[in-house]
């Protein structure tokens, strides 16, 4: 069995200070926080860019007149002469910010709330199942309680990382930027996967009858998915139809019709489907258009690559 870290050890969040202190650049300390090349594919990313803002505010600066807040201060992570630099820049730390790193002080005191849940939401991916066991959850606020889930998810542990994501849909969805829209889906994805469907599909209606902290038709587009997944097109078309009524020029819904009428054969209105839902594509997130373009344009070539020949003619 692996060692369980201490959650609480001062070296878990003061590698994310260090790069905060010396990063040029606040993609280096998202790189840190989500452990991704990429940190824009992150369904977390809005949050971590926020708390890379927060890292880098408390990261220590000398110039400012920073002054301790501990007698105790966490030991800065032991960086060669010859590593990489950390922050960014692909030099060796000797020919980058080697004389920087004195100046760089670690008497930061005990981590927020904030850098806490994060360091605790990094550690559990690196945990065994026995490891995880021992974490005492009370103590954990929703963001590294629903990181847990995925950690038990990923081992094939169903049941635990279902129970879990139900406490953190189930309690009062207090975490400013945990994104609940998107744990919603994944708790239905994950419900369907377990063969529980049903669940699934009472879980979304009552989170629609009775929504928190996530608006009814987020809800809607994600019950419109579901019943497109089960192979039920009179009820996704139900809901397809609540969403355009909730939201008649948000591209992702007119994307769910196109899906409907695929499923349906009906390639026309397939082909509508997804040409409307690109011309709304100005309309979406900026973070995630990008790829929403390219999902629609994947659609749309697929949809018409499938259109009978005779059907295209008469168009």
């Amino acid at each position: 069995m692996a060692a369980s870290k201490d959650l609480n050890d001062p070296s878990i969040y003061a590698e994310g200070l260090y790069l905060a202190a010396l990063a040029s650049e606040k993609t280096s300390v998202v790189q840190w926080l989500t452990g991704l090349d990429e940190p824009e594919s992150d369904p977390l990313y809005t949050w971590h860019s926020y708390f890379a803002d927060r890292l880098m505010e408390l990261a220590p600066r000398p110039e400012l007149g920073f002054r301790p807040r501990s007698n105790q201060p966490p030991a800065a992570p032991k960086i060669g002469r010859n590593d990489p630099c950390p922050c960014g820049s692909g030099k060796k730390f000797k020919q980058c910010h080697i004389d920087d790193a004195e100046a760089v002080s670690w008497k930061l005191g005990s981590p927020t709330p904030a850098i806490r849940a994060v360091a605790i939401s990094r550690v559990v991916h690196e945990l065994d199942r026995e490891a995880l066991d021992e974490i005492p959850r009370d103590l954990l606020s929703d963001l590294p309680k629903s990181e847990m889930a995925v950690a038990y998810h990923d081992m094939g542990e169903m049941v635990e990382g279902i129970d879990l994501l139900d406490e953190v849909l189930d309690g009062p969805r207090e975490e400013e930027f945990l994104l609940y829209d998107y744990w919603l889906a994944r708790f239905a994805e994950w419900l369907v996967e377990a063969d529980r469907p049903k669940e699934a599909e009472d879980f979304l209606l009552d989170e629609y009858d009775n929504p928190r902290a996530v608006e009814a038709h987020q809800v809607a587009q994600k019950l419109a998915a579901f019943y497109l997944d089960q192979g039920d097109p009179d009820n996704a078309e139900t809901w397809v139809n609540v969403t355009l009524e909730q939201d008649g020029e948000n591209p992702f819904n007119y994307y769910l019709q196109g899906l409907m009428h695929h499923s349906m054969e009906s390639w026309e209105k397939a082909i509508a489907g997804y040409e409307k839902a690109l011309n709304y594509a100005d309309n979406y997130r900026e973070q995630e258009r990008e790829a929403m373009v390219e999902m629609l344009q994947e659609a749309l070539e697929r949809a018409k690559a499938q259109q009978p020949v005779e059907e295209t003619e008469e168009a």
